[in-house]
């Protein structure tokens, strides 16, 4: 059963052209999912299907109510609760998902949800009766659910009928065409033009009438010469005129990459363990979190840190970064920490300015960490105070993998951030030389960067240790 229809869609915001969309329908069991970076207009997407934001041209026709959870809910009473985000997020997909409502919207409903969370929603989603559109950054829930996917890139939003793993596979085999082409377009180009300057180099060869010639053998030769020089700038205009109409291919762009070493690495630790845990009981609010905790993390090892919410994830941390702990050693020279509060910026300075603060990379090699997290050119000048939550998490990034530290420690680092800029971070962070202790609940981030776990258990009040990738343990 049809459930919304929209065609011919166009939007901007202000001045800005956001996309195009040609057709959507959306059917009775269609779980889409809407893909694209920061700021490409996938909530607004949202918005047009629920007819909260009317589009600039085109139409939309709901045959049915829907039922929609926003990304950032606001209490109706407007008064403050003391939940946490993830309890508060449940609370709200709760009361959507309860609805009934035969189209759902949802816009990124695992942001705050902890592993279990996300897990019992994705067996909730697969159970609703009745349509999905869905924006995620959380691959894993993309490839375990959509049917369908809806790609907004280069301004334009593009409907795939497949899964989210066939997309990626179809993605990569549009760059590798456009490689194909490319290379086929600048081969023929370059072939054209040296058979341009090969023919035009043929009039040269037309020699002019001998002085010994007689008038009547003279006139004959510049009869033929004239014909001759005709015939190869006939030639020379054929091949101009095929070099003009060649369709034009542009280049593909590939992200030059640099490997992220330590500076100073004689100074940096390298002994066989960086973190030694021993004996640590944590106790809030008359609350166990856990007791009689053990672990110690490998130097050079990339550690994901999991649990579900309110288990003491971000405590743990606080106590690995007290210096006064007993119960844990510490051994890295240089420690650098992306919290969530993004607290290390300076909203005064620029995004090029805050990296260079303690940066011990030569300002290029900032610059390129910068651009592989898409921040570019004179872009990398604009001021803090004047960027969005996303990019000031980018900056972050940049700032504390240029601080040649020897252990960097990020909690909840992919909230915020859209695939493309998370698997920027993978790489970063695969490539980096040290140390990385990293908090999430995105699973296919953890799967990318780990090569231990360390997880707590909020029923046995436990922390346990896996020598092994959160695929693995």
């Amino acid at each position: 059963m049809l459930l919304s229809t929209l065609k011919n869609i166009e939007i901007s915001v202000g001045i800005n052209f956001l996309f195009k969309l040609d057709k959507l329908e959306i059917f009775e069991y269609d779980i889409i999912g809407i893909v694209g970076k920061n700021g490409s207009g996938k909530s607004t997407l949202l918005n047009i299907i629920s007819c909260s934001v009317e589009p600039d041209l085109g139409y939309v026709k709901n045959l049915c109510e829907l039922s929609y959870f926003k990304q950032f809910n606001d209490n109706d009473d407007g008064e403050e609760n003391n939940l946490s985000g993830g309890e508060n997020a449940k609370i709200f997909l709760s009361e959507a998902l309860n609805k009934n409502a035969p189209l759902l919207l949802l816009d990124e409903p695992t942001s705050n949800l902890d592993i279990s969370s996300i897990r019992l929603l994705e067996k909730q989603i697969l159970s609703y009766n009745g349509g999905i559109v869905l924006i995620s950054h959380d691959r894993k829930l993309l490839e375990n659910l959509c049917t369908r996917i809806i790609n907004i890139e280069n301004q334009t939003a593009t409907v795939y009928d497949c899964s989210y793993g066939e997309f990626i596979d179809l993605k990569e085999k549009e760059v590798q065409r456009a490689e194909l082409l490319y290379e086929s377009y600048n081969k023929e180009r370059r072939r054209l033009i040296e058979s341009i300057r090969e023919t035009q180099s043929k009039t040269k060869s037309v020699r002019k009438a001998p002085k010994r010639m007689g008038n009547s053998e003279a006139r004959l030769h510049k009869r033929e010469a004239g014909e001759r020089i005709e015939k190869v700038e006939g030639s020379v205009q054929a091949l101009k005129t095929r070099l003009d109409k060649l369709e034009v291919r542009e280049k593909p762009k590939k992200q030059r990459k640099i490997g992220i070493e330590l500076k100073d690495i004689n100074e940096s630790y390298r002994g066989r363990y960086i973190i030694e845990c021993e004996d640590l009981s944590i106790a809030f609010d008359n609350k166990i979190l856990f007791k009689n905790a053990g672990f110690r993390i490998n130097t050079g090892n990339k550690t994901v840190l999991i649990g579900d919410n309110g288990s003491g994830k971000t405590t743990l941390i606080r106590k690995i970064l007290d210096i006064d702990c007993e119960n844990i050693k510490l051994n890295a020279k240089k420690t650098a920490y992306y919290s969530q509060s993004l607290d290390i910026l300076d909203s005064s300075k620029t995004i090029l300015e805050n990296v260079m603060l303690e940066n011990v990379f030569t300002e290029l090699e900032a610059r390129n960490i910068l651009g592989r997290l898409d921040i570019r050119e004179d872009n990398v000048h604009k001021k803090v105070a004047n960027i969005s939550g996303g990019e000031r998490v980018k900056v972050c990034f940049a700032k504390v993998f240029t601080q040649g530290a020897d252990l960097i420690i990020l909690d909840e680092p992919t909230n915020y951030l859209d695939i493309t800029a998370t698997q920027a971070l993978e790489e970063i962070i695969n490539e980096y030389d040290g140390t990385v202790l990293a908090v999430s609940h995105d699973r296919s981030f953890a799967e990318n960067i780990s090569d231990s776990v360390i997880e707590i258990n909020a029923k046995e009040k436990k922390i346990r240790y896996y020598n092994t990738g959160y695929a693995e343990k």
